[in-house]
């Protein structure tokens, strides 16, 4: 086990990476790593026998220091120029790498070949490798070359405080500008030329096979088919997406080790099948070896076509790993496998470890594989005969496999997206035997299909299987109540679960025991957690909580500003279909100067500009200026807490947290150590 909690120690590398409030020098990890190398070496030739202790845990700080160097050398490496953090007009020129459906319009990604401020006489601008861009799609397809005109701007930072941080994510898919379109694009000729130029055929072939497949497949699950066969999900119907969603199905809309388990072990088994049939070749040679080449090679092809997204990278890593152990003659799975591809994806894609795409499939991965090999050492498997007998014995192991996948991945989902799909299981298990055994082998039947332009029959068994699916779902999606909603978790939350799971999945029995008290400790300090009382955005838009009869309702003071960092902050309360009603209307004493708001014995005062700022610190707790930045001797003054223009500038958003005894906890969206990492610094 010592090679899996090595990967622990990597994988606690890079989350320090992340967790910290300034960027590390390289060196100094180098450093530290090759000290404790060195120190495990020569203490290993002094005495080999002893000081097994002391090597373990140098051999666990070089592996730390080895993750916290990988990150710091992957976030240089994909260093790439982004814009001003200021929006500005400008005209870009460059080929569309993916349509994604951005609310109820499309979202373009470009590759940027030219970009240039559209007034006289601008400086030249460093061009970003990528923009994302909101516009009609006018008919142009991934691939074509474009040109327009578009607002751009920096990558926006998280609404909210321990948000979701656009910023972060675009730094490492090398994004440099988010914006929207004021022309209507056109086509344009783009030249590319070496690796781009493959990319972009590539994303040609992607986006013919997926038209191929909305054309031949039926209409209403056309645009499901067309996800889960090349990754493109900007067709899907968004009704669907919100019922998944609701029903705990909602993983199959993301190519992960599902589907390239489905699709490559397939292929295994049918061409397993078809070698066993011929009595020379099978009696000679192993054909399992042969088949495993062939799962690799469909493996490859699925990645390729599906985008190679990261979630998609990993699920290739853990199938080629699995089927490598076959032709190595090693057992193909076991918690080494998950460690192995593990150890690949993290050395690949450092950043990965935060997302809580990567989180849920190792933790499904690592639980399903502890679960199912502590149940061989303890009993026999027993051969079923009879095709009912096996067919039982075919949903007795989905059905455990639902629950072991769902409680492993529970945990991560509440803390990621605040709420749970109570029916999940039960989703899951009426659900999955038609992916299984029909969506997913229909898939693969379509593209051997292609070639003889036969696709159409295996599409519409794929399709029938997906409306059965759909059927599952909506009736789930129905019941009162079907998904429980969470506040939101501690910032340090996901790493501490995250470790003590790996630690219930891999240690020894007092380690095991020792993880799940720990594991109780952080989901009993998680509900004990209060959420924030109030919220002020950057822009000033002020929100908080209020109760009624009824239950919870959130005063606004409009109720279109600032709608989705007000959808953020209900989320993250746990109660984000809550009512939102104006304060001024209800809750607030106003006059042409200023409003007063009472809230949990706190005095809260919101005025538009600074000048009665001195006055209203002399009787609030709280002094909000929705305009303008107080001057200095007001700020230095002010015994209230004062929140204003430079102050929400700087720091971006604010929660406030009323604590016991009187005191306002401030929490900003854009603390001093983002602003310290590569993604968070303003420009």
């Amino acid at each position: 086990m010592v090679f899996e909690w090595m990967i622990v120690a990597m994988a606690v590398g890079i989350g320090l990476y992340f967790a910290l409030p300034a960027e590390p020098p390289l060196w100094l990890a180098a450093v530290i790593a090759g000290c404790a190398l060195i120190g495990v070496i020569a203490l290993d030739r002094a005495a080999p026998l002893l000081w097994a202790p002391i090597k373990i845990s140098l051999l666990a700080l070089c592996m730390v220091s080895l993750g916290l160097a990988r990150g710091i050398a992957h976030t240089d490496a994909v260093s790439a120029p982004v814009l001003r953090d200021y929006q500005t007009a400008y005209d870009v020129t460059g080929w569309i790498e993916a349509v994604e459906r951005s609310g109820s319009g499309y979202r373009w990604r470009l590759r940027l070949h030219n970009i240039a401020r559209t007034y006289d006489g601008a400086p030249p601008v460093d061009m970003p490798k990528r923009i994302r861009v909101r516009t009609k799609t006018n008919g142009l397809l991934p691939g074509d070359g474009v040109t327009l005109r578009a607002i751009l701007r920096a990558p926006p930072g998280p609404v909210i405080a321990d948000g979701y941080d656009p910023a972060r994510r675009a730094w490492f898919q090398q994004v440099g500008g988010y914006g929207f379109a004021i022309s209507t694009p056109e086509a344009a000729q783009v030249t590319t030329r070496g690796t781009e130029r493959a990319s972009r055929m590539l994303v040609t072939f992607r986006e013919a096979l997926t038209l191929r497949v909305l054309t031949r497949a039926p209409p209403n699950t056309a645009g499901l088919q067309a996800a889960l066969l090349t990754g493109d999900r900007a067709y899907i119907d968004p009704e669907q997406t919100d019922v998944l969603r609701a029903s705990g199905l909602a993983h199959v809309l993301a190519i992960s080790g599902l589907h390239m388990g489905l699709m490559a072990g397939g292929a295994f088994w049918l061409i397993s099948f078809l070698l066993a049939c011929i009595d020379p070749i099978a009696r000679r040679y192993d054909v399992r070896k042969a088949a495993a080449v062939a799962g690799i090679l469909v493996a490859t092809f699925y990645l390729i076509l599906s985008g190679a997204s990261v979630s998609t990278q990993r699920a290739y890593i853990m199938a080629v790993v699995l089927f490598a152990a076959v032709l190595l003659s090693r057992p193909a799975i076991s918690i080494r496998t998950v460690a192995v591809a593990a150890a690949i994806t993290l050395t690949l894609h450092p950043e990965s470890l935060v997302s809580a795409g990567f989180q849920m499939s190792f933790a499904a991965a690592a639980a399903l594989v502890t679960v199912y090999g502590a149940w061989r050492e303890r009993y026999t498997p027993r051969y079923r005969r009879g095709i009912l007998g096996r067919f039982g014995a075919n949903m007795t192991g989905l059905a455990a496999t639902s629950a072991i996948a769902g409680v492993a991945t529970g945990g991560f989902a509440a803390i990621h997206f605040h709420r749970v799909a109570k029916l999940g299981f039960f989703a899951n298990l009426a659900a999955m035997p038609f992916f299984t055994f029909i969506v997913m082998p229909a898939g693969l039947a379509a593209f051997i299909a292609m070639p003889l332009g036969l696709e159409s029959y295996p599409l519409a068994v794929m399709g029938w299987g997906l409306e059965k699916m759909l059927w599952v779902a909506r009736g789930v999606a129905e019941r009162p109540g079907s998904l429980t909603y969470f506040s939101a978790a501690p910032g340090y939350m996901a790493g501490a679960f995250g470790l003590a799971f790996a630690v219930l999945c891999i240690g020894e029995r007092r380690l095991k025991i020792a993880a799940t008290l720990a594991i109780a400790g952080l989901w009993t300090v998680w509900s004990l957690t209060p959420p924030a009382d109030m919220r002020v955005s950057a822009s000033a838009d002020i929100a908080f909580w209020g109760k009624t009869e009824q239950g919870s309702l959130l005063y606004v003071e409009r109720t279109r500003a600032d709608g989705y960092g007000v959808a953020q902050f209900m989320e993250r309360a746990g109660d984000p279909d809550a009512d939102v009603i104006s304060y001024t209307e209800s809750r607030a004493n106003c006059d042409i100067r200023a409003c007063q708001i009472s809230l949990k014995g706190r005095t809260i005062a919101i005025a538009e500009s600074p000048e009665i700022a001195d006055e209203e610190c002399k009787t609030a707790d709280i002094v909000i200026i929705t305009q303008r930045s107080a001057g200095p001797v007001t700020r230095r003054n002010c015994k209230a807490v004062l929140i204003d223009e430079r102050k929400l500038g700087a720091a971006g958003a604010q929660d406030l947290y009323f604590e016991p005894g009187g005191s306002v906890t401030l929490k900003p969206a854009n603390p001093r150590a983002r602003t310290q990492r590569p993604w968070g610094q303003a420009r």
